[in-house]
């Protein structure tokens, strides 16, 4: 006896195709379409302390942009654009021979190694990797007084910070990563047979590099562009931190014009000439990569006549030698430089992270300046030589009885392999919480509390921001994978454009939108009052960091989807399955590990956010970066070091789980790179 099955001309209701992604299309024209035309609306207007909301707009008038362009303006916006200028070549300078090597000249097994090592300090803390610059760079730390030990600065020391030079330093090493990264995945994509093709044709190395390579590598070269030169316009914490007067960035000033002077015409202002300057400097630079190509297809004749001419003075150098001479002399200097260059670039990424972890034990009153011994408060009794013995055997103990755990529960064959790998780092956590070093350096830090209400406030703002991004970019993913359309152009373009907005502009127009909407009946009460336990401040948090976080879940959901055949959906409609069942049953499945990992993701990005933080959040909802931030105003405390290392623990561990993840999922290290750029 067959079974039943529902009858094949059973209606169903079919909604449009971006029925999934309505709810993305309303949060992002509520949060920041709207917000945003808000802030070129206030660009017209003239500033009014009165009201609420400082701006009138019953005279519009451009009196705000003739203003800009006063002497101290034009002075900050012109270096702002010459520090993000410099910084991209350099990081594509910097970066390009890394991405290179790691993508053609070593092993999976190393190239999954030096991916990681980039990776990490890259999703490290923005705001503390900027701090951690304030170590070497401060003119009585250890770095400085070692230069002027061995004569390089006179007896003053180095006169770094508060300086341009401090941002540009700090600017190229936030944003270095982020230039490899893609940089890397397009080379990785390029075939192999187009540059053997070239090499066998008798182009050299350096014309396949620039004849098939590069022009290949540039949609890479273009999105590692966008994914550092506008956040570096908009940089708002670099300058803050490193900066002072004599390296302020526009980004600062538009945002002191709205937290401070109140002027939110004359910032609005600010904020479309920040904008319109970034669109005509990308455009500039379109025009010069369509221009460049064709001037080099212009010159090829020339260019073919000197290969052939030095394939002819090969030739004879072969026959007057009787052989070939070998290539491998020349091939192995380069890789070795390579590989000598890629490894200074790794160091330089870890050595600010390094001098974080090493300061936060630091003895001394200021979280700069290393006094040469640990603080016992930081390390408990570590250090504490009548204990270390007794800490020692307790903590092998403990390690010892897991591990002898997982082999008795593998002989027995009670759980698969996978599942036994984790406990090897649960008895090292229990070990090390048993025998006190984390606990007492959590109550020590918790002690403090400004500090332990910021790490709080992170928490619960980073979870709220990625439990929206994953529901809202999971559905629009799904849509935009398998009901593509003519609004999936507009909504990609959406999606693209939140990713490279400077978040400084995010920022100010939500600060404007939330005291616009105050009045509104849900959202007002929202915003005012909270969720349940949660309060206002938390509310205006979830929504400022769920767009970027967002963005990144829908790009990686997408991809993952795309890759995957549909029939077992069809399948499932063949079936009788409602569209919500075959939803749930197959398509939630195969999306999972890219819901998790966008997630995770999202949670490390949201606890990193600095700048919607600072200018969104309130009074009670201070999170730490804001309060990091705060506190580089005076000498900075040891126990703000212990902070940043609770972060980038939380921080790695999710990042180390993202991998897994994907990993499980038959992601190879490339794929997970590519995942991570955006992709």
């Amino acid at each position: 006896m067959t079974a039943a099955v529902s009858a094949p001309d059973r209606r169903r209701w079919r909604g449009p195709k971006f029925l999934l992604a309505i709810p993305s299309i309303i949060w992002y024209l509520l949060f920041f379409a709207i917000p945003i035309a808000f802030v070129v609306i206030y660009s017209f207007g003239t500033k009014d302390v009165s009201r609420l909301l400082p701006v009138d707009l019953s005279n519009l008038t451009t009196k705000n942009y003739a203003d800009v362009f006063d002497d101290t303006f034009f002075k900050v916006f012109r270096a702002t654009l010459r520090i993000a200028i410099l910084a991209t070549a350099l990081c594509v300078l910097i970066g390009l021979p890394v991405a290179y090597f790691v993508a053609f000249k070593v092993s999976e097994r190393w190239r999954a190694i030096i991916l990681a090592a980039i990776i990490v300090p890259s999703f490290t803390s923005f705001l503390i990797r900027t701090v951690a610059w304030r170590i070497p760079l401060a003119p009585n730390g250890t770095f400085s007084k070692w230069l002027t030990d061995i004569g390089v600065v006179g007896e003053q020391g180095i006169q770094l910070l508060q300086t341009q030079t401090a941002v540009q330093i700090a600017i190229v090493y936030n944003y270095l990563g982020f230039m490899i990264l893609p940089l890397f995945v397009a080379l990785d994509r390029i075939d192999v047979r187009m540059r053997e093709a070239s090499k066998d044709l008798g182009a050299g190395r350096v014309a396949t590099f620039f004849g098939v390579t590069l022009p290949l590598a540039g949609p890479g070269i273009i999105a590692g562009v966008l994914l550092t030169f506008i956040p570096m316009c908009g940089d708002y914490v670099t300058a803050t931190v490193l900066g002072g007067a004599k390296g302020n960035m526009i980004g600062s000033m538009v945002a002191s014009q709205f937290s401070q002077a109140q002027n939110w015409p004359l910032g609005s202002a600010m904020a479309v000439l920040m904008i319109g300057a970034v669109l005509a400097v990308l455009i500039a630079a379109s025009v010069i990569y369509v221009v460049i190509p064709r001037a080099i297809r212009l010159l090829d004749p020339v260019a073919q006549r000197l290969r052939a001419a030095r394939h002819e003075r090969s030739a004879a150098a072969v026959a007057k030698l009787g052989s070939e001479p070998a290539r491998v002399s020349r091939v192995e200097p380069m890789r070795m430089a390579m590989s000598i260059w890629t490894v200074l670039v790794l160091v330089f990424m870890f050595i600010p992270i390094g001098l974080v972890v090493l300061h936060s034990f630091n003895g001394g009153v200021s979280f700069t300046i290393w006094t040469g011994n640990p603080s016992n408060k930081w390390w408990g009794e570590l250090f504490d030589g009548g204990s270390t013995f007794a800490l020692a055997l307790r903590f092998l103990v403990i390690v010892g009885v897991f591990a002898v755990a997982k082999r008795l529960i593998a002989a027995r064959g009670a759980l698969p392999n996978r599942r036994l790998n984790w406990l090897g780092p649960i008895g090292f956590a229990v070990a090390l919480v048993v025998n006190g070093l984390i606990t007492d350096w959590f109550r020590d830090v918790f002690d403090f509390v400004s500090i332990g209400d910021a790490i709080r406030n992170s928490f619960l703002a980073a979870f709220g921001a990625t439990v929206i991004a994953v529901i809202l970019g999971g559905l629009s993913g799904v849509a935009l994978a398998r009901r593509p359309g003519t609004w999936s152009k507009i909504f990609m373009g959406t999606v693209f454009l939140i990713l490279v907005t400077p978040e400084v502009m995010d920022a100010i127009a939500l600060v404007t939108w939330f005291q616009r909407v105050s009045d509104v009946p849900v959202l007002g009460y929202v915003f005012r009052e909270g969720i349940g336990p949660f309060s206002g401040g938390i509310a205006k948090l979830w929504v400022g960091q769920s767009l970027y976080a967002s963005a990144v879940v829908t790009l990686i959901v997408r991809a993952r989807l795309s890759g995957l055949d549909e029939s077992l959906e069809e399948a499932a409609a063949d079936l009788g399955a409602t569209p919500a069942r075959a939803f749930r049953q197959i398509t939630l499945p195969l999306i999972s590990s890219a819901l998790v990992a966008g997630g995770l993701l999202s949670f490390t990005l949201c606890l990193d956010n600095a700048v919607i933080s600072t200018l969104v959040s309130e009074a009670g909802s201070t999170t730490f970066p804001v309060a990091l931030l705060g506190a580089t105003k005076s000498t900075i405390k040891p126990f703000w070091g212990v902070g940043a290392v609770v972060l980038f623990i939380v921080t790695m561990a999710a990042l180390v789980f993202v991998a897994r993840v994907l990993r499980r999922s038959g992601e190879s290290s490339s794929q997970i790179a590519a995942t991570l750029a955006g992709s």
